[in-house]
């Protein structure tokens, strides 16, 4: 091949990557912009097929859907000066990606580059603003979602622990004033305030965590953070044995207050049983003895009109009842006088 075909050759390469380049694609999970010689010359462009310059212009596409990311386990104090360890994540979006690649890209066109700088930039804010809750509420409120102020009193809440009974003293302007509103509520109207009371803690702390970080990211680095979650929340190591000791200590003591108040029950219940059966016997054996004394009644009432009948025949009944019962059993030995009255009926049969 001579010179003019490797040339045509040529030619033909570099008008088939011009065409290549003269059209782009936006998929529909993407956001891009088109950059003309490092300016944004189009933002915020919709999916679909689009022409461009070739060579002069260039599209940076980044990821249109909700990303999440674990945030890195950090230690915050709780209103008490409690410390614990919070585990959270965060799902966000590119809310104006004009000011994203601007404020994060740095010049890079690299969509996951500028993710990763996106998220050492939002690491600090949700920190901060995590922080800045978890100084407002107590362990209980954070973890159980519910109020734990026992009193208000001038500028001090009484905070108590749930777990050991603890009464806690803080300064009322530290808690978050949805607290002190459900406290003063329950104050004023008793129990009509305990729905409040029972709100959701948890909830209100991650809202306002999701709206404190959106103040700065919206309008700094064109993010949207949709929502903060906290995973766990934990002890720190160096507490937690101590903290475990005292539930478990405290969960004796509640186990011995209850076997002992069972025990208690149980003594009542068995004496009191113990007290019933007394009165049913005894019952029993007064109506047995009236029986049976009615019994004998009627008894000695049919032997002595039977008596009165026959007086001999009678006696020679009895007395054949009697040797009947004296002799039934061959072992059965009687030590008595032969002229004795016990055998008057058998030594003749008139009895003489």
């Amino acid at each position: 091949m001579n010179n003019r075909g490797w040339l045509a050759l040529l030619a033909l390469g570099v008008l088939a990557l011009l065409a290549l380049d003269s059209f782009f694609i936006v998929n529909q999970t993407e956001k891009a912009v088109l950059k003309q010689f490092s300016r944004i010359d189009k933002s915020d462009i919709e999916p679909g097929i689009y022409f461009k310059w070739p060579m002069v212009e260039e599209v940076v596409r980044v990821d249109g859907r909700a990303l999440v990311y674990d945030v890195a386990t950090q230690s915050f104090l709780t209103a008490e000066k409690k410390l614990l360890n919070v585990d959270a994540f965060v799902v966000w979006r590119i809310n104006n990606v004009q000011r994203y690649i601007v404020s994060v890209g740095g010049g890079s066109s690299n969509a996951q580059v500028m993710e990763g700088r996106a998220r050492q930039l939002l690491d600090p804010r949700v920190n901060e603003a995590l922080r800045n809750e978890f100084a407002s509420r107590t362990v209980f409120q954070v973890v159980a979602g519910e109020s734990n102020v026992e009193k208000l009193e001038g500028d001090k809440a009484l905070l108590r622990d749930p777990v050991t009974g603890e009464v806690t003293e803080v300064p009322k302007n530290q808690l978050d004033e949805s607290i002190i509103r459900a406290a003063e509520g329950e104050t004023l109207n008793g129990d009509a305030a305990d729905g409040k009371m029972a709100s959701d803690q948890r909830e209100a702390l991650m809202d306002q965590v999701r709206a404190e970080v959106n103040k700065s990211t919206m309008e700094d680095l064109g993010i949207e953070v949709v929502d903060i979650r906290v995973k766990q929340v934990d002890w720190p190591d160096q507490v937690r044995g101590r903290v475990f000791d005292r539930m478990r200590a405290e969960r004796q003591r509640d186990a011995a207050a209850h076997r002992s108040q069972g025990r208690e029950e149980a003594e009542k219940i068995r004496a009191g049983a113990d007290r019933k059966r007394s009165e049913i016997l005894a019952e029993a054996y007064r109506k047995s003895q009236a029986t049976r004394g009615e019994g004998d009644a009627l008894a000695a009432a049919t032997y002595a009109e039977a008596y009165n009948q026959d007086k001999e025949f009678f006696r020679f009944y009895r007395s054949l009842q009697a040797y009947k019962e004296s002799f039934k059993d061959k072992e059965d030995v009687l030590i008595l006088e032969p002229d004795g009255e016990f055998f008057r009926y058998l030594k003749g049969s008139q009895g003489q």
